[in-house]
């Protein structure tokens, strides 16, 4: 097996250590399904009309990180963000000013007891705040009836005080279709004599690969949370840090432009390609950049690195930042110097994991004798287990 492999069921350990419990995904999928049935329910009062409106045919449903499996757990804080869409197709855009379709959504939260103590705004809609647990970010949409043949939504901006085209369903079947797709994966001579000369040693000792584990996600995915980990470390307590949807949008299509061109002999080598051709995705035109929404004609996510450029220099920053440490992110490097690089790239949590994964196979291993391979791809004898530099 070679050595980029062993670092990716690394990488890919750290990855499944950040994705949100399926205990907590059924507590939010509850949480938030119990929203939606009583904005459903509601009946709102349009002020100064007289007129009753009924929300009863709205649906509820999570979008951005959760929706697309690539959420990550916080760095400082034990609480995920779960974007969700309350959306009332029976009513016109026409009729309802983005402010007070707001306003209604919110006046409905706070008629409940429990919502009405833990809501807060947000610049599109309203936010439920289960503390030591997660934050429901509402957004209210209409559908979009002045193109009818359009899968897209209408999201009300009140900063900008005009409904916004959105289409998260859209984007997840796009993203879903493509992370779907598996890359071309080759078998070089050395992999083939590295495994041979593994299982030669198996029937005279055990074989140590730290981590163990199987990848039960897709790679796109997996990608993805290791990108937006390495960014949440880097920008933790700094402003203007690289947007999860632009990450998103240019490493998929990084990852379809290298699987249709190359095959690769592992999982890493991938990766590190994929994150080399984000600035292929990126168009510039006499100082305007624009990264497409491809499933919204014109949306352009990248519209805020035009208002402010330091938000086009952090990504900048964040994208040479993380080329670098994959670069010197390597098999040779010994377990102190490794779990060191993990602490400084991925925060000290995901450090500890990989501490934790060695220290057990290692103890395992010493029951039996002689352990290989306690640095990767390197054959050494077991030292104690104290891990200094964590």
């Amino acid at each position: 097996m070679s050595s980029n492999k062993e670092l990716f069921k690394i990488l890919d350990s750290i990855g499944k250590s950040l994705d949100i419990s399926e205990a907590q995904h059924i507590l939010a999928e509850e949480r938030y399904k119990a929203i939606g049935k009583w904005l459903a329910e509601g009946e709102y009062c349009i002020l100064g009309t007289g007129k009753k409106q009924c929300f009863k045919d709205g649906d509820i449903y999570p979008q951005g990180s959760i929706k697309l499996e690539t959420a990550v757990k916080p760095t400082g804080a034990d609480e995920f963000d779960i974007d969700l869409v309350f959306y009332t197709p029976n009513i016109s855009a026409d009729n309802l000013s983005p402010e007070l379709l707001k306003e209604l959504i919110g006046d409905r939260l706070k008629e409940h007891k429990t919502y009405k103590n833990m809501l807060s705004e947000t610049n599109r809609g309203w936010c439920v705040n289960y503390a030591n647990e997660f934050h429901l970010d509402i957004t209210p949409s209409l559908d979009n009836h002045h193109e009818p043949h359009n899968e897209s939504e209408l999201v009300a901006d009140t900063k900008l005080q005009q409904y916004m085209p959105s289409n998260p369903r859209g984007y997840a079947e796009w993203f879903e279709n493509i992370s779907d797709i598996m890359p071309t994966m080759t078998i070089t001579k050395s992999m083939f004599e590295s495994r041979n000369s593994i299982l030669a040693l198996e029937d005279s000792a055990t074989v140590t690969e730290i981590p163990e584990h199987n990848i039960n996600k897709p790679l796109l995915k997996r990608f993805i949370q290791i990108f937006k980990r390495h960014r949440n470390v880097m920008f933790e307590g700094k402003d203007n840090a690289p947007i999860s949807i632009i990450i998103t949008t240019l490493a998929t299509k990084s990852y379809l432009y290298c699987i249709e061109r190359f095959s690769y002999d592992n999982e890493y080598d991938l990766m590190v390609d994929v994150l080399k051709n984000i600035p292929l995705f990126i168009s510039e035109q006499y100082g305007v950049y624009t990264v497409n929404n491809p499933t919204v004609d014109g949306e352009n996510f990248a519209e805020k690195w035009n208002e402010k450029p330091i938000k086009k220099i952090s990504f900048d920053n964040w994208h040479t930042s993380c080329i670098q440490f994959f670069s010197n992110f390597h098999s040779d490097m010994g377990q102190d110097v490794l779990l060191n690089s993990i602490k400084e790239g991925f925060g000290s949590k995901p450090a500890e994991l990989i501490r934790e994964q060695y220290i057990q196979k290692i103890d395992k291993n010493r029951a039996v004798g002689t352990v290989f391979g306690s640095s990767v791809g390197v054959m050494s004898s077991v030292k104690a287990n104290t891990f200094y530099g964590i």
